[in-house]
């Protein structure tokens, strides 16, 4: 039997309608991260305006749960990584049997 490489990514064909509403939802969801984490790290290094006053009230943040937020993304970096590491680890261990 011949011994392929592994590749542990399965591929299938989608819509182009379905592709492109996905980027779509991804980048918006993104988007909207980002501009709460933005807004979360201003209020952290103190600087207060009034859009970003009203985007707080928008959203209905909490200024005191910035610094709860950083460390639930400090601890999301940490996380994420290693549990890819360990998860990439044992699929090449199935792919090797």
């Amino acid at each position: 039997m011949k011994n392929t490489p592994f590749d542990p990514v399965i591929r299938h064909q989608t819509s182009r309608l379905s592709h492109w509403l996905r980027v779509l939802i991804l980048t918006t969801l993104w988007l909207f991260v980002g501009l709460i984490i933005v807004a979360n790290i201003s209020f952290s290094l103190g600087l207060y305006s009034d859009d970003l006053v009203s985007l707080y009230l928008l959203l209905n943040l909490q200024p005191h749960a910035a610094h709860h937020i950083l460390v639930l993304i400090g601890w999301l970096l940490v996380i994420v990584p290693l549990f890819c590491g360990w998860r990439w680890l044992r699929l090449r261990k199935e792919g090797a049997k």
